[in-house]
């Protein structure tokens, strides 16, 4: 065990003995030295590791400090590590959070007072209609912090803060208004402080489950710039797939029923059998029908739906062949 390490070690001991707690202020440098059995520099490079965790505090001046050694104070380092590998470890993160926060939900359905339901409520209410990443961002954290806190556990509190940095939940909430689905998931936290507020703990953990999943997609989700792009419907307004001319025929034009052999007819069946007489020139041009749904999304104009609709029977191809002028 490297010498730091065992300065460490010492002083963990004397937290965990009552040796020292919260708020105490430690022996001077040279005193507490004697007292581990330790360098003075091996003490002071002690001393800085367990600031930097939030154990310790050096005051300037004034001596050294334990800390409140409060969950949420002691897992800010998480929230450092988390920042450091979001990029290569976001759906990761989201996994975990997926197991723990729809168990926060549940906890605060069954503890949460009537100071927490209205702070809840009033961050729900203060979203802005023309609210931006950046601010659903932090009313997203904001949000999600109050239920923590509600479930009366400071360490579950304190893991579900680190667990997201903000340029992962930034990243997030950058997808979720691409796709223009904000009001939707703000509408998913309404649905949540609903059961909050009612108190139902398997109705808060289903819906945090949903809600914390349909974040992992929305952050799986390509940038709109990297979507297929496509030409949207004239009818329906939404983006139909791209139709291959293969596709486009097989749409129109329905596949022919197989051909049935005829039968030979009699003599007495063909004398008995009148002539039918052939289909009189309409003297005006004939309407244009109106093109079937399925067919109107892939050509919507009807000029174009009345060139692959054409007439197939001999007297239909008459009708539509155009009168030459005598």
């Amino acid at each position: 065990m490297a010498v730091t390490d065992e300065a460490i070690t010492k002083i963990k001991e004397m937290l965990i003995s009552g040796q020292l707690k919260a708020g105490d202020r430690l022996p001077p440098e040279n005193e507490l030295s004697e007292q581990l059995g330790l360098s003075r520099s091996s003490l002071r490079e002690a001393v800085k590791a367990l600031e930097l965790i939030r154990v310790l505090d050096v005051r300037r001046g004034d001596g050294t400090y334990v800390t409140s050694l409060e969950p949420g104070l002691l897992t800010e380092t998480m929230g450092f590590m988390v920042e450091i590998h979001q990029e290569s470890s976001a759906a990761e993160l989201l996994e975990v959070r997926r197991i723990l926060e729809p168990g926060a939900a549940a906890h605060a359905a069954g503890r949460i007072d009537t100071r927490s339901v209205a702070a809840l409520r009033k961050c729900l209410e203060s979203v802005p209609p023309e609210a931006s990443a950046a601010d659903l961002a932090a009313h997203d954290f904001t949000f999600h912090s109050l239920i923590a806190r509600a479930s009366g556990n400071p360490y579950l509190a304190g893991l579900l803060d680190s667990l997201t940095g903000s340029a992962l939940r930034l990243r997030t909430w950058q997808r979720i208004t691409e796709a223009g689905a904000e009001e939707t998931v703000i509408g998913e936290h309404a649905a949540i402080l609903e059961a909050l507020t009612v108190g139902d703990a398997e109705l808060a953990r289903s819906l945090m489950t949903v809600h914390v999943s349909s974040a992992e997609r929305w952050l799986r989700r390509p940038p709109a710039d990297d979507l297929p792009r496509t030409v949207a419907s004239p009818r329906t307004g939404s983006p139909p797939s791209p139709v291959t001319p293969d596709q486009h025929r097989a749409a129109v034009i329905p596949a022919s029923a197989p051909k049935e052999t005829p039968r030979r007819k009699t003599k007495d069946a063909a004398r008995k059998e009148p002539e039918t007489a052939p289909a009189p020139l309409p003297s005006t041009p004939p309407q244009v029908r109106t093109p079937a749904p399925q067919i109107a999304r892939i050509a919507p104009d009807p000029a174009v739906y009345e060139l692959f609709a054409m007439p197939s029977t001999p007297g239909q191809k008459a009708a539509r062949k155009p009168r030459r002028p005598a």
